[in-house]
């Protein structure tokens, strides 16, 4: 069984939620799972993560990716191109959001507005004109969740690079064979990167990175990462990172929005909202909102 599904229905079980807020955790789950799916693989879109700022999308402007907002403020009265994420902050909406619009433990002003995706809604305090939801709707308001979502989300949208946000600006790609950082030295750019082999010992920062095979001894801070193997003795954060194979030596670390793997040794630690994978294994510490694995060998 899912391992979130069973903790709403262990919640359920000790009358925390009634079974009609049961029914609307499970069916978002589900929906968040399947979306997730199907579009992980969009790694070429920017991922825009705020800790305790104010975004604001004026009228007129179209932002071209996802935005998560922590302990902040979103103001969004043009266009997001993606989902919106608003965990234990504040928003004012009168805009349109093209993907899913998420909310948890925040306090939201609706000023209309249209939500092309699903609303989300958990333990929120909503006043005004609510907006067109052209998706599903599930609102949850037991206070009670509020922890529980906080505890889910609120350590794995922090710690990433704040980045200005993007609105309809062409990203570049450099292309390498092989881009070794050494140590003591910074490569720094918001163009994308493609390679065929990235060996970081000192610090990278770029965009999106995709390459058959990523070594991070140093520091890496990007957008999304798609490999077939990702090796982490340094750290890495990340908006996503999917992989066929992953290594995380004990002194390694990886910060991300969601892990998508084949394998994954873990022996570091890994901080991600939601991991999936084939099979897990190791000494390492698993800190993941969500985890969806046919094998957890890990030792505990």
């Amino acid at each position: 069984m899912n391992e979130e599904i069973r903790k709403v229905l262990e919640a359920l079980k000790n009358g925390e939620i009634t079974t009609e807020e049961a029914e609307a955790l499970i069916e978002a789950i589900k929906q968040r799972e399947d979306y997730k799916d199907e579009n992980f693989e969009s790694s070429d879109e920017n991922v825009e993560t705020k800790v305790g700022e104010i975004t604001v999308i004026e009228e007129g402007e179209v932002f071209e990716g996802d935005i998560n907002i922590v302990n902040g403020e979103a103001v969004i009265k043009g266009i997001v191109n993606g989902d919106c994420s608003i965990v234990m902050g504040k928003l004012t909406f009168s805009g349109e959001v093209k993907g899913d619009m998420n909310i948890v433990g925040s306090r939201v002003k609706w000023n209309g507005g249209v939500i092309d995706g699903s609303l989300n809604i958990v333990a929120s305090k909503e006043e005004g004109t609510p907006p067109k939801v052209k998706g599903g709707l599930t609102r949850v308001n037991n206070l009670l969740l509020k922890g529980l979502f906080k505890v889910f989300f609120k350590p794995f949208l922090s710690g990433f690079e704040i980045k200005n946000g993007n609105f309809k600006k062409s990203k570049k790609t450099q292309k390498f064979e092989t881009l070794i950082v050494e140590e003591g030295k910074e490569f720094k750019t918001d163009d994308d990167i493609v390679a065929e082999e990235v060996i970081v010992k000192g610090k990278l920062a770029c965009g999106n990175l995709k390459a058959d095979k990523i070594r991070a001894i140093g520091t890496i801070s990007c957008g999304n990462i798609e490999t077939e193997e990702l090796i982490v003795e340094g750290t890495v954060k990340t908006g996503n990172v999917k992989a066929e194979n992953i290594t995380v030596y004990q002194d390694g670390s990886i910060s991300s929005g969601n892990v998508h793997a084949e394998n994954i040794e873990l022996n570091g630690v890994i901080s991600s909202g939601n991991v999936t994978c084939e099979v897990i294994w190791g000494n390492g510490k698993l800190n993941a909102g969500w985890l969806n694995c046919e094998e957890n060998r890990l030792n505990k």
